[in-house]
C-alpha cells in the first residue's frame, strides 16, 4: 500500500492534467489501484485526469488548484475523505452515490444556488461537510437558507463548516451562538469589538501533516473551536472594558452637571 503523497515545489503536473506518471511519481506506487492516499494541493490541476484508476483511494487532497469537473471521481466506491477546497467548481455533479465519503471540503470555490447542493443527499454516509471556513465560502453561502437547507438534505450531519451539530463540541458552539445573539439583542455586535490573534499561528496547522488524515482533520476542528472559544473570550474582555469605560466617562459628566446645579450650590449659613 501507497505512503501518503505529498507535493513539494518542484512537483507540479503538465497542462493541469493529473497524470498516471505524476500519481507514480506522487505516491511512489506504480500500481494506482494500490494508492490509498493523494495530497496534491497547489500542483497547477486543471483535470483530474487519472484519478479514476485508483479504485482503492480513501482520502484525496487537491485544493488550491483549478479543477472545474468531478467526474474522473465516478469510480471511486472507496473515497472517504475529500478536499476540493480553493478551486473553480460551479457544480458537484460527479460526487453522486459515493457510498464511503464522509467528509467534503469544497469552501472557496464558485457554487452559487441551493440547487448546486441538492445531489449531496445522495451520499448516504456524509457526515462532515465545509462550505465555508471563515471569510472563504461559496455564493450560495450568503444565503440565509443555505444552513437549514443543507441540513435538511443531510439530516445525519455532525458538522457543518467546522461546527458540530451534534455530540459533546456542538455544546460549545451553541454557547458561542447564544452569547452572539444575547448581544445582538442588546444591539451590541461583537464583530465591532477588535479581535485578538489566534491562539494557535495557522503556519502550523499548514505545515503539519499526518500519515492518520483523520487525526489531521481533527486537529484542524480542535483548532477552529479553542480559536473561537479564546477569540470570544477576549471579544468580551474587550467589550467589558470598553462598556466600563464608558461607564465612568458617563459618571464623571454626570457630577460635573450635578456640580454646576443649583442644588449643590454653597448654602447661606443658617441663622
Amino acid at each position: 500500500m501507497s505512503r501518503e503523497g505529498q507535493t513539494d515545489d518542484y512537483q507540479m503536473v503538465e497542462d493541469g492534467y493529473l497524470s498516471e506518471q505524476f500519481v507514480k511519481r506522487l505516491t511512489g506506487d506504480f500500481d494506482l489501484s494500490c494508492v490509498i492516499h493523494i495530497h496534491a494541493k497547489n500542483t497547477g490541476i486543471e483535470n483530474l485526469g487519472c484519478v479514476y484508476m485508483c479504485e482503492n483511494l480513501v482520502s484525496l487532497d487537491v485544493s488550491y488548484n483549478k479543477v472545474h469537473d468531478l467526474s474522473p471521481l465516478f469510480k471511486l466506491q472507496s473515497l472517504q475523505i475529500l478536499d476540493l477546497s480553493n478551486n473553480k467548481l460551479s457544480s458537484l455533479k460527479g460526487l453522486e452515490y459515493m457510498p464511503a465519503l464522509s467528509f467534503l471540503n469544497v469552501c472557496g470555490n464558485e457554487l452559487a444556488t441551493l440547487e448546486s447542493l441538492k445531489l449531496l443527499e445522495t451520499i448516504p454516509n456524509l457526515r462532515k461537510v465545509i462550505m465555508k471556513d471563515g471569510n472563504v465560502g461559496n455564493p450560495v453561502c450568503h444565503l440565509d437558507s443555505y444552513p437549514n437547507k443543507l441540513k435538511a438534505l443531510l439530516p445525519d450531519l455532525v458538522m457543518l463548516d467546522y461546527r458540530y451539530l451534534k455530540g459533546e463540541l456542538s455544546s460549545a458552539f451553541k454557547s458561542l451562538d447564544e452569547i452572539d445573539a444575547s448581544l445582538r439583542e442588546e444591539k451590541i455586535s461583537i464583530h465591532d469589538i477588535p479581535q485578538s490573534g489566534p491562539v494557535v499561528s495557522p503556519s502550523f496547522w499548514e505545515d503539519e501533516y499526518f500519515d492518520d488524515l483523520d487525526l489531521n482533520m481533527k486537529l484542524r476542528y480542535l483548532k477552529e473551536t479553542l480559536n473561537s472559544v479564546y477569540v470570544e473570550k477576549y471579544r468580551m474582555e474587550e467589550m467589558m472594558t470598553v462598556l466600563e469605560t464608558e461607564d465612568k466617562q458617563s459618571l464623571q459628566r454626570l457630577a460635573a452637571q450635578l456640580k454646576g446645579s443649583p442644588l449643590n450650590q454653597d448654602k447661606p449659613p443658617s441663622s
